[in-house]
Formats: C-alpha cells, sequence, structure tokens
C-alpha cells in the first residue's frame, strides 16, 4: 500500500471513529490520542477537553501498572478483551467497563498504534446490584417469616419443596416427598381432611385455596402453617400445582391465647363473683355487670346513669380517697392515676341495697382512648367480707396461739429451701434473743448451734433433706450472750410434685428447764441401784435406765414406746394388764407380787427371777408408774449354797474330830484360823435377823455366802495340810497375790467390818505378788487384819492400811491401824509368846501372832512392831 492510500485509509478511520455510536478510541504507537468518538467523550466525561494528541495516560492517570503492560502486549501484536471489570477513577468513583483492545495496521505487518473499544457498564451493574440485594432481602424476609414456595408436577409426579418447606417440616433438604407422604404430615382429623379436600378442588375445578392447618412435623413436633395453592392446566387438565407455605404457629398460638383471654375476660365481666363498674369522664356509670348486680342488690338499670359512687359507697371513704390521691399526685386522683399509668387498691365499705355494709377489696383506674385522653374510670370489687371475718378470726387466733407460745416457750418456724428463706414467728424471736427487724437464713439460725452440737445437727438436716422426713432433733444453743439454752425441733417437709424438697415447716421450743429437771431424774435413775422402768396408764415403756438395759439385754430405744408386758413371761402376760388397771385405779407405793415367786423374761427368752416396788410418779402427762425391779437370781443360789454349806460344815466337822488324833500343835493354828471366819459368820447371822428390807438381806446374803466359801476352802485346805509343820520341805508355794488375798480377808471380815464401820486402804503396786504358802499368807492377813480391828480404839472409827514393797531388795508387808496400841516398853519382850495378852478382851487369846510368827519364820523370814498407846500400831514382816 503507498503512503497516499495509507493516509487516506487513516482518514477515513478517524472519520469512522468520530462517527461511531460506541465508545472507540484511535492512538497511535506513543498511545497519543489520533481520534475519539462522541460516546466515548460522554462516556470518560470528557467533554470541553483537548483530547486529539494527548497521551492517554496523561488524560487517565488512574490507569495502573497492570493495564499500562497489557497495553505493551497489544502494541506487539497481542488482543486484549475483559467483559467486565472496575475502573477506580481518580475522583473516588467506581465506573464498571469492557473493553476490547487490539492494534491497528498501517501496512502489512506493521503497527501504527491501538484501537480501543469500551463500553461503560456501570448502570447495568447498579441495576443488578440493586437486583441481587432485593432477592438478598426477599430470601431473608421469607426466612423471618418462615414463608416457603412448594409445586407438584402432576404429569411426572415430582415434588419441589423449597429449604423453608423443609425446615417448617422438620426434614433434610434432600427429602424427596410423595402426594401421600406430603398430605400424611397434616395432623390427622380436622386438618388432613380440610387439606385433601382442598387440593382435590383445585385438581378438579381450578379453585385456589388458603387455608391454615395443624401439621406434625418429622419429629413429631405439632405446628401450625399456612398454605396457599393454585393450579396450572393445559387443555382443560391440571398438570402443575403450586404454591406458599408459611410457619404462622406462634402467631396462631398468639391468636388462641388471645381468644382464650377474650373469653375469660368476658367470663370474667359476666362473673357473678366480681364486680365490674365504668363510668365516663363526668362520673356517671355507663356499665353495671352481673356481679356487680349481685353485689349491691341493685339492678343495673337502677344504677346506670347515676353519679359514681353517692349510691353505694359512704361520703366519708369518697373523701378520703380523694384526699390521699391528692396529696400523692398533687391533682385530680383520676388524671393523676392514668398520668402515671398506676391504679388505686384499698378497701371500702359498701352499702347494698337491703343497708347491709359489706367489706370490699377494690381497684380503680382510669379508662384513656387511643390518644391517651381520660374517658372514664374503671371499678373492679370483690366482696372480701368472709375474708375479713376470717382475718379477724385469725388474728384472734394467732394473738391466743402467741399467748399459748409464751407460756410454752414455743415458736414457729418456716424455711424455704429453694430461695433459703426463713420465717420465725414472734417468740422464736425471744427464744433466740435476736431483734425482729433481722433478716433470716438458715445459716442465722446454724450460727446459734451450740458449737458441739454442729455436726450432730448438720447431719441430721442432711438426713432429713435426703429421706424427706425430720426425727425430732434436741440439741443445745448458744445465745449472742453466752446463754446456753436447749432447743427441742419438730418439723414437717414440703415436696413438689417431682418430689424435691421445697420447704420444712416446724415448731422450736425452749427445754431447758425441762431438759434440767430430765437430766436430774435421768441422774437419780442411773444412780437407782435396781433396774428402773417407767410406764404409763397404757402401759407403755418411758424410760429405762442402764441397769435395765443390762438385765433385760434391751437398748433404751428398743423399749421405748413398747409394752410393758414383753418383759413378763407369757405365762404371766395375760393377767398383766388388769393387775396394771387396778394399781392405776389405786395408785401407792408397795412391793408386787408379795408372798408370791416373780419372773421377768429378756431379751434372749431368759427368765430371771425377781422382787419388784412400786411407786407412782405424778407428771403433767399423768400419772406414770416407776417400777424397781431386781434380779435375784444370785439371792437364790446364795440361799442354796448356805443350805448346803451347812450340811457340808456337820460333814467337815466329824472329818475334823475323827482326825483330832493328827492334828498335834496345828490346833492351835486351826482353831485360831477358824475362830475368826466363824464368828464374822455368827456376827452376819445376827445381822441378817435384824435386817429391815429385801435389799439389806439380799447383800447380808452375799456376805454370807462369800464367807462360807472362805470358811469350806479354809477347811478343805487345812484337812489336807495337817502334816504342814512336820516337814517344811513338803511345803507348796505358789505365786499368790497380795490383792486377792486382801479382798479374801475383807470378805471373811465383813461382819466386823461392817459393825465397826471401819476403813480399810491397801497398796500393793511395788509388789503386786509373792511365792508363798496359800495357806500361811491368808493366816497372816487375817490374824494381822482381825487383831486390828479386835483392839481398835473406841474413840475413833478403825483405819487401817496394808501395803507391800521392796527395800534393800527385801520384800516386806506393813500392816497399820488407828488402835488401841501396845505398850511396847512393858510388853516388847513376850509380844509373839504363846497365850501372851495385853489387853482386856474378852476373845483374847494369846495365839495369833504367836502363830504368824511361827508361819513367817517357816519361810525364812522375820515380823517386828512398833507401837504407841492410844496411837496406833505397825507389824513390819520381812519374807527374805
Amino acid at each position: 500500500m503507498s503512503t497516499k492510500d495509507s493516509e487516506l485509509s487513516e482518514q477515513y478511520n478517524k472519520i469512522f471513529i468520530e462517527q461511531a455510536p460506541t465508545a472507540i478510541a484511535m492512538l497511535d504507537k506513543d498511545m497519543r490520542y489520533i481520534a475519539v468518538s462522541q460516546r466515548w467523550i460522554t462516556d470518560y466525561k470528557m467533554e470541553g477537553k483537548e483530547i486529539i494528541g494527548r497521551s492517554h495516560y496523561d488524560l487517565f492517570p488512574e490507569i495502573g501498572e497492570d493495564w499500562k503492560a497489557n497495553h505493551l502486549k497489544c502494541l506487539k501484536g497481542a488482543v486484549d478483551i475483559c467483559e467486565e471489570a472496575p475502573f477506580k477513577r481518580a475522583d473516588g468513583t467506581i465506573q464498571w467497563i469492557y473493553w476490547d483492545v487490539r492494534p491497528w495496521y498501517v501496512s502489512e505487518g506493521k503497527i501504527g498504534g491501538l484501537l480501543m473499544h469500551t463500553g461503560d457498564i456501570t448502570p447495568q451493574k447498579e441495576r443488578e446490584k440493586e437486583r441481587n440485594r432485593m432477592l438478598e432481602i426477599l430470601d431473608k424476609t421469607s426466612e423471618v417469616a418462615r414463608l416457603g414456595i412448594w409445586e407438584v408436577d402432576l404429569k411426572r409426579n415430582g415434588i419441589y419443596w423449597s429449604p423453608v418447606v423443609c425446615e417448617i417440616h422438620e426434614v433434610d433438604e434432600n427429602f424427596q416427598p410423595s402426594l401421600d407422604t406430603a398430605i400424611n404430615f397434616y395432623k390427622e382429623g380436622e386438618s388432613r381432611d380440610l387439606m385433601r379436600k382442598s387440593v382435590d378442588k383445585v385438581i378438579s375445578s381450578g379453585e385456589s385455596y388458603d387455608v391454615e392447618v395443624e401439621l406434625v412435623t418429622a419429629k413429631g413436633n405439632s405446628i401450625w402453617v399456612r398454605s396457599v395453592g393454585n393450579g396450572e392446566f393445559e387443555d382443560g387438565k391440571c398438570v402443575r400445582l403450586y404454591g406458599i407455605f408459611q410457619d404462622i404457629n406462634e402467631r396462631k398460638l398468639s391468636e388462641m391465647a388471645l381468644n382464650k383471654a377474650n373469653a375469660e375476660l368476658r367470663a370474667i365481666f359476666n362473673s357473678k363473683s366480681v364486680a365490674i363498674i365504668t363510668t365516663d369522664d363526668k362520673g356517671i356509670i355507663n356499665h353495671f355487670n352481673h356481679g356487680a348486680e349481685y353485689l349491691l342488690g341493685y339492678s343495673a338499670s337502677e344504677i346506670i346513669g347515676t353519679q359514681i359512687p353517692s349510691v353505694f359507697a359512704t361520703m366519708e371513704e369518697v373523701e378520703r380517697f380523694r384526699r390521699d390521691l391528692s396529696q400523692k399526685y398533687g391533682k385530680d386522683p383520676l388524671k393523676g392515676l392514668a398520668e402515671n399509668n398506676e391504679f388505686d387498691v384499698r378497701e371500702w365499705t359498701y352499702i347494698k341495697k337491703d343497708g347491709t355494709k359489706i367489706s370490699v377489696q377494690v381497684t380503680i383506674s382510669a379508662i384513656k382512648n387511643a390518644e391517651g385522653e381520660i374517658v372514664g374510670s374503671l371499678t373492679v370489687a370483690s366482696d372480701i367480707t368472709a375474708i375479713k371475718n376470717a382475718e379477724i378470726e385469725l388474728l384472734r387466733k394467732n394473738q391466743v396461739l402467741n399467748f399459748a407460745e409464751r407460756l410454752s416457750m414455743i415458736g414457729n418456724w418456716q424455711w424455704n429451701t429453694i430461695t433459703n428463706e426463713v420465717i420465725w414467728s414472734s417468740n422464736l424471736y425471744k427464744i433466740f434473743n435476736v431483734d425482729e427487724e433481722t433478716r433470716l437464713t438458715y445459716d442465722t439460725y446454724f450460727s446459734f448451734v451450740h458449737p458441739e452440737d454442729k455436726e450432730m445437727v448438720t447431719n441430721h438436716v442432711k438426713y432429713s433433706l435426703e429421706e424427706k422426713k425430720f426425727p425430732d432433733l434436741l440439741h443445745r444453743i448458744k445465745l449472742r450472750d453466752g446463754t446456753v439454752k436447749n432447743i427441742q425441733l419438730l418439723a414437717e417437709i414440703m415436696t413438689n410434685d417431682a418430689g424435691e424438697v421445697i420447704e420444712l415447716v416446724g415448731t422450736c421450743q425452749d427445754v431447758t428447764e425441762q431438759r434440767l429437771e430430765e437430766i436430774k431424774f435421768r441422774g437419780l435413775l442411773e444412780s437407782a441401784p435396781d433396774a428402773m422402768v417407767i410406764v404409763n396408764e397404757a402401759g407403755e415403756i418411758n424410760m429405762i435406765n442402764k441397769q435395765a438395759e443390762k438385765l433385760f439385754g434391751y437398748s433404751a430405744k428398743e423399749l421405748k414406746g413398747k409394752s410393758v408386758e414383753i418383759l413378763i413371761p407369757e405365762a404371766y402376760s395375760d393377767k398383766h394388764p388388769g393387775h396394771r388397771a387396778g394399781f392405776f385405779a389405786n395408785p401407792k407405793t408397795r412391793h408386787m407380787g408379795e408372798g408370791r415367786e416373780l419372773f421377768a423374761i429378756n431379751k434372749k427368752g431368759k427368765l430371771i427371777p425377781i422382787q419388784i416396788s412400786l411407786s407412782p410418779l405424778k407428771t403433767e402427762e399423768g400419772v406414770l408408774v416407776s417400777a424397781a425391779i431386781r434380779d435375784i437370781t444370785s439371792q437364790k443360789i446364795a440361799e442354796g449354797k448356805i443350805l448346803k454349806a451347812k450340811e457340808e460344815l456337820e460333814v467337815f466337822a466329824k472329818k475334823l474330830v475323827a482326825q483330832n488324833t493328827k492334828l498335834a500343835d496345828f490346833t492351835q493354828i486351826t482353831s485360831h484360823n477358824l475362830r475368826a471366819p466363824v464368828s464374822n459368820l455368827n456376827s452376819l447371822l445376827g445381822f441378817y435377823k435384824l435386817a429391815q428390807s429385801e435389799e439389806e438381806r439380799a447383800d447380808l446374803f452375799q456376805k454370807l455366802e462369800s464367807v462360807v466359801n472362805h470358811l469350806t476352802l479354809t477347811l478343805n485346805t487345812l484337812v489336807e495340810a495337817l502334816n504342814i509343820r512336820k516337814d517344811n520341805n513338803g511345803d507348796k508355794l505358789e505365786k499368790i497375790e497380795f490383792k486377792s488375798v486382801m479382798v479374801k480377808t475383807q470378805e471373811i471380815l465383813s461382819g466386823e467390818i461392817m459393825g465397826t464401820g471401819a476403813v480399810i486402804k491397801s497398796d500393793f503396786s511395788k509388789l503386786p505378788d509373792i511365792a508363798y504358802n496359800k495357806i500361811y499368807l491368808e493366816s497372816i492377813f487375817l490374824n494381822l487384819v482381825g487383831n486390828a480391828l479386835k483392839y481398835r480404839s473406841t474413840d475413833r472409827v478403825p483405819e487401817i492400811y496394808v501395803s507391800s514393797g521392796i527395800e534393800n531388795g527385801k520384800k516386806f508387808l506393813k500392816v497399820t491401824d488407828n488402835g488401841q496400841g501396845i505398850n511396847l516398853k512393858r510388853h516388847g519382850h513376850k509380844l509373839f509368846g504363846l497365850n501372851k495378852v495385853f489387853h482386856r478382851h474378852p476373845d483374847a487369846r494369846g495365839i495369833g501372832l504367836f502363830l504368824t510368827k511361827t508361819q513367817v519364820e517357816a519361810h525364812g523370814g522375820s515380823i517386828s512392831a512398833e507401837s504407841e498407846v492410844n496411837v496406833g500400831t505397825t507389824f513390819n514382816i520381812n519374807f527374805n
């Protein structure tokens, strides 16, 4: 192509570009404008600017490096096409454009510059953006409104549910329903039948439907929905069903609740139990319901049109109402109520048509229209005459109760375990010495619990809450001033329908005085030597002591409240209630079953011979009987043993006579050792004959038994040891406890000890035992202690002290008394001689000390004495 042709072609291109209806620009290789269309100038807002010959980048300084790089590629032959992209202008606005950038050629293969074909699509993008925004709003609105769409293709028998419809049915979005499964979601009965009829009508006649029905979801939840359906027909046949589906459960339930509330309000408005009276803004009654007619005895026709409240209210109360509200609001009462959205509740006295006065609770409020203007008043009144009378009666009873509580030192309490709120009666505040303004919780009470009883109380409350029963609780409290009281708690536990503990109600009694008396009585009861059983008139056991527990084998808890016949053998139990009734008819202290043998039965069924003394006790609970029960088993055995011992003594006496020739010089020992127990036995028999009570006799029986046993043992031992002194090498040594010998000695001499009131003390802690001839050691104790009693001072009570020990490696025994004493200067040389006496005592034989010295020396020991006349004597025995 020639240069002329080329220039002509370029000229034609400029003309074409300038007249083009779209935005086109022609640029040279240096990116300077050669030609632009009018649309280009309009799209890029270049009206009035000089364009031709200027650099593209000067006119568009916002063009970035990435675009410039693409332009260089196009100047080398590339083509750059983009359907849409944002172009941020220098003024900050965004312009959406599309472009087609390609080279133009001067000659074949020679590029003269670039052709840019662009379009401003910003309006389309704005419309698209607005459309998307509207679609998004629609989707969100549908979601919030729980509104979905559905479609049924009757040709293909396919059903489409939108996500919202699936969500309403509580199924997965991939759920594929059929006509049958879809219809079965509706609640069986009225709702399902209505949907069947509606769908059938659309299919048969094309009549659309809009119904509200109840649906049961896949998860079993019942909800209300609105279903709207239409049909599409081809050649007169329905081929498609479509419509919307909306969750209206909240609205429907609210509507139903509102209808119910309206029905209830209408029922209340027409109820006879509530009087409802309304007036206009002038105070003229314009409504008087059935309840008002019933309450006041007027008909509505008699009252409507009259001025309220002059007909049935007293003017004194009306004036008080106006004065109170005027002071409160500083203006007209009704206006004050209206402006503050409040109402006034108080008690009024109404006068019925027949003149009867009744107490009513009245609520007065203002009636306002939509603009907030007062258009009247509403008065709601209910008859509380019966309640007032009940309150008065309750107040009177409360006063009586409070008085009774003060007299009995009882208070009542309530504990809400949910809120931990505690309520006390007035007297309970006084018991705890707490101000009645004090806010109470469980911790308030627990803070008073005596420190030593806190664990017991905590365990008791824990048990009660777990087991839902509250056993009686007796414990101590310590007041702020240090006073200690005993209180007794009784309570009932309240639970809800789920069986959870919600409240405890009960009483608290100050039993300090009773407790002190009970402790005192219990102390006396426990100190009694006999088993004690306290019985009421019904024959129920109220209390027993430890001795009774030991005797019968039952604990006090086991016997409390049980019939006393549980302790009586079956052979006698049938007649016992009659005997018991006879005693309560004429109660007096006496022995039970005199002249007869009595028996009781213990827990194991063993019969026990007993003696019983009955004594009546007058208490606040009525007459009680105290039964002192003594087990006489040992006494019975002792009686038998005494008889047996008597027989054995006779046998032994005969044996002794027969062995008289063998006694030799041992006769002196035998006669002396037997004289003390025989003498003591005679003393005890004398005491027994003089005894006044069975208790004394039983005690003496035990002592007689002991003496007889010891005497029997002594006789048996003496018979076997007749030749003991002839052959000392044959002496039998055995380990003997000093304490046991001392006890035996006191038992043998018990008669003389009782008669003299002697006080005998011993200490064998330093030398508890010794290897010795038992008969000798017992004889030594018997002689030395017996002499101390025999030669006692007439001016003072005999006191004897026996001790053992080791001194300088030698074992010793000492016997000290406060008796008459011995003049050792005068009689010391013959103190241990045979037949030597130093006092004018009728039983003095001069044998005892001689025997003792002989017995001590027989085992290599020695005996000495220290004595002062009228002060006492000490005998010292060294055993080795």
